[in-house]
């Protein structure tokens, strides 16, 4: 089963897209957001880049949850699972399983390279104890964009959108505590401010990010169920 999941996702095919999604992509956000960070600072901070690290580690986590599940959608997979088991929690599981070992090895595979270059094994070590839960959160947020977008004509919509602000609303660049208020109350409506807090500074309200996950996944839940009867009866996507 797992073998088949991996198989599916496009961004494994070749060494290419492997080298382009696993480094080139999370280095290139690092130093641009590093660089930012300088002109405010007037220093290197290794907090923002671990931080960096995390956050694109979630985020890669959080669209390989949905892209899996939308190439399912794609080969009506789904319209088995809904039909038959809905709540498959074999099916989930594996999915969920599947994009946090991905989430997981570009972390571990940056962190490595950020320690080989001389960064702190303090802040690497609070990276690495909130990887899993960050992962988790990619894999709440990936199914809550993949249920709400299931019948748009483009079911990656909400995955865009919350890969796209992942690195504002964590806070990664600043920590969410000296944001104007306006956008600290948009920070704080997504799970990843707190997490990438803890690497920061060594303290956080994590438990208010597992709330709030779970108010999130609540959303996806619902979406999900109200849709079934709709998209059985219909027999086929808008894409």
């Amino acid at each position: 089963m797992f073998a088949t999941q991996f198989s599916s996702l496009s961004f494994l095919n070749n060494w290419r897209t492997k080298l382009t999604y696993f480094f080139i992509t999370p280095m290139i956000n690092l130093v641009l957001l590093v660089l930012i960070n300088m002109q405010f600072s007037n220093q290197f901070n290794w907090d923002v880049a671990i931080s960096s690290i995390a956050i694109d580690a979630a985020v890669l986590t959080l669209e390989t949850f949905c892209s899996a599940v939308i190439t399912d959608a794609n080969l009506k997979i789904d319209f088995e699972l809904i039909a038959k088991r809905p709540f498959s929690f074999r099916y989930w599981l594996a999915k969920c399983i599947v994009a946090i070992i991905i989430g997981c090895t570009l972390a571990l595979i940056n962190l490595f390279l950020l320690y080989l270059l001389g960064a702190p094994l303090d802040i690497i070590g609070r990276a690495l104890l909130m990887l899993p839960l960050l992962c988790l959160y990619g894999c709440a947020l990936g199914f809550v964009s993949w249920a709400i977008s299931w019948q748009m004509n483009d079911p990656y919509f909400l995955e865009n959108i919350f890969s796209s602000l992942a690195q504002l609303i964590s806070g990664v660049l600043v920590v969410i505590s000296a944001y104007p208020d306006w956008l600290k109350a948009i920070a704080l409506l997504f799970p990843f401010a707190e997490p990438v807090t803890y690497i920061k500074t060594g303290g956080a309200k994590l438990a208010y990010s597992v709330f709030i996950t779970l108010i999130w996944l609540v959303i996806g839940i619902f979406a999900y169920i109200i849709q079934i009867k709709p998209v059985l009866a219909k027999g086929k996507h808008h894409y």
